[in-house]
């Protein structure tokens, strides 16, 4: 049974501790108060009432124990405090488990949504890699045929200036027989090589237009392939920074 301890002002007017005890003695049942006071008999009304004793001592030391004041004070503030301390842990533990339970249901779910969205694009990002890489190789060799192609009428064009350079000679010359009165009329020969600059003229405008096509092609490719690079460098900065690649 647990012991009760309570404060008591003995006769010399000392406060000191007592605890409440049953009575082991025979033929009286009787229990000790805070006040200290006995309970009356019957029969005993002749008798005036007890003044009051001091405290009894008891040899067994497990019915109460003596404590100072200031040492019982000292136990009821620690006890205030260890109060007070317990209280603050369960404030803690109360918002520990509402933050777990934020993290269980909102926190986690959201993190998961996202990491499977950064999935998809990562995934997308792969293969917009590939495809870029495919298509760089199929653009360059594309472009190494045109520039084939291209250094292929430069040539031709090179020929093409020589033979008309040579041609605006020779007309030059039938030009200045025409004018000087030499023939009065053009030769066969005359008309023969004139069919024939015209015929070189022509050809000369037709590999002209088909340089200036293919080049204008070219530098269409050139630039897509120039996007399409920077492109590819953005996706791969972007791999890199996920460490994906």
């Amino acid at each position: 049974m647990s012991r009760r301890f309570y404060i008591e002002t003995s006769a010399s007017g000392k406060n000191q501790f007592v605890s409440i005890k049953r009575s082991r003695s025979e033929g009286h049942h009787h229990h000790h108060h805070h006040h200290h006071r006995h309970k009356k008999h019957h029969g005993d009304h002749h008798h005036p009432s007890p003044q009051p004793q001091p405290q009894e001592t008891y040899s067994d030391a497990q019915d109460y124990y003596k404590v100072r004041v200031d040492d019982w004070n000292h136990i009821k503030e620690r006890e205030r405090f260890l109060a007070a301390e317990v209280g603050a842990l369960k404030a803690s533990l109360a918002a520990a488990q509402a933050e777990a339970n934020n993290l269980s249901q909102v926190v986690v779910p959201q993190l998961q949504s996202q990491i499977g969205v950064l999935t998809t694009d990562n995934d997308a990002l792969r293969k917009s890699l590939d495809n870029a890489g495919n298509n760089e190789s199929k653009h360059c060799r594309e472009e190494e045929k045109l520039q084939q192609t291209i250094e292929k009428l430069k040539k031709d064009e090179k020929e093409l200036k020589d033979e008309n350079v040579g041609l605006k000679d020779k007309v030059k010359n039938l030009q200045r027989q025409v004018e000087q009165g030499e023939s009065g009329r053009r030769s066969r020969a005359s008309d023969l090589l004139l069919d024939e600059i015209e015929y070189w003229r022509n050809l000369y405008r037709h590999w002209k237009d088909k340089h200036d096509d293919t080049k204008r092609l070219h530098d269409d490719v050139c630039v897509t392939l120039e996007i399409r690079t920077e492109k590819m460098k953005a996706y791969e900065e972007i791999l890199k920074r996920r460490r994906i690649i």
